[in-house]
C-alpha cells in the first residue's frame, strides 16, 4: 500500500519534487549527504564517530519518516540500523528502491539478524556488522559513493575509555567536554594513545614528535610528559601515562572505564 502511494502518479507533487531533488543532487558538491535510519543510541554513536568527516548526516529514528526525509534530501547513501516505525526493514528497503532505485544502502546487522542480512543482500544492499566500526563504515560509504564522490576522509579520533583524542587538531574530549591541548602535548598523547598498553621508548617518542630536530628534545619530552599527566589527572581522565624504568612510557586505561 505504501509503495502504491509513492508510485500512484508520476506527475504527482511528490514525484515532481523528487525529480527536481535528484537533478540538484547530481551537481552536489561538498560533504556527502547520508541518511541514517537508526534508533537514538545508534544514531548518537555514529554521529559522534563521524564528527569532522566529510559527511552531512541526517539521522531519523522512524522508518516511515525516513522515507519522507529521503524524498526531500536525495541522500548520496543510506545507512540502516534498527529503528522504530510501522515499516519493517525489508519494507523500508522496498519502498526506498521505488523512491530512488540508484541510492546505495548499507545495512548494519547484529549477531541474531540473519534474516535481515539475507533480506538486505537480496535487495542489493551492502551488509556489515553492527555496532558499526567507524573506519569500516567510512570505507563502505566511500566505496558506495564511488568516484568522484568518494570521501576524502580525515583520521578518526582515538577513543580511550571516557577520553576521545582528536587525530588532527590539538584537543581532546572528556565525556564530550572539549579540552584544548598544547601542540607538543597533543602529539605525545596521540602517539601513545594509538599504541595503548605498548611500551614506547623515549627515543621512539622523540623521533616521532621532533623528527630530526632532536637537540634538547629529550629533556623537553620529560617536561611535556609531566604536564600531560597533570592535565589528564586534573580533567579526571581514566588514562594514565606510566614510566617503565629503562624502557620508556606506557599509556594504560583504568580497568573501571
Amino acid at each position: 500500500m505504501m509503495t502504491e502511494t509513492w508510485e500512484t502518479d508520476s506527475r504527482s507533487p511528490v514525484q515532481i519534487r523528487r525529480r527536481a531533488c535528484l537533478a540538484d543532487a547530481g551537481g552536489r558538491t561538498g560533504p556527502a549527504a547520508v541518511l541514517l535510519v537508526a534508533d537514538e543510541h545508534t544514531a548518537e554513536q555514529v554521529a559522534r564517530a563521524l564528527t569532522g568527516q566529510p559527511v552531512d548526516l541526517h539521522p531519523v529514528h522512524d522508518t516511515a519518516a525516513a522515507l519522507l526525509v529521503a524524498g526531500r534530501t536525495c541522500p548520496d547513501a543510506v545507512v540502516l540500523a534498527p529503528a522504530g516505525g510501522r515499516l519493517s526493514p525489508a519494507d523500508f528497503l522496498d519502498v526506498l528502491h521505488t523512491l530512488d532505485p540508484g541510492v546505495r544502502v548499507i545495512v548494519g546487522v547484529g549477531r541474531d539478524d540473519g534474516e535481515l542480512a539475507a533480506q538486505a543482500a537480496a535487495r542489493g544492499a551492502t551488509v556489515t556488522a553492527r555496532p558499526f566500526e567507524p573506519n569500516a563504515l567510512l570505507a563502505l560509504l566511500s566505496a558506495a559513493l564511488g568516484a568522484p564522490r568518494s570521501l576524502a576522509t580525515r583520521p578518526l579520533p582515538i577513543q580511550l575509555g571516557r577520553l576521545r583524542i582528536d587525530s588532527v587538531a590539538p584537543r581532546m574530549w572528556l565525556d564530550d567536554t572539549p579540552i584544548r591541548l598544547p601542540l607538543r602535548e597533543h602529539l605525545v598523547l596521540r602517539y601513545l594513545a594509538a599504541r595503548p598498553d605498548a611500551v614506547v621508548s623515549r627515543r621512539e617518542l622523540v623521533t616521532a614528535i621532533w623528527g630530526d630536530q632532536t637537540s634538547g628534545s629529550d629533556n623537553s619530552l620529560s617536561v611535556h610528559i609531566t604536564r600531560l599527566r597533570r592535565r589528564l589527572a586534573a580533567a579526571g581522565a581514566d588514562v594514565r601515562i606510566e614510566a617503565v624504568r629503562g624502557l620508556g612510557y606506557q599509556l594504560t586505561i583504568s580497568p573501571n572505564s
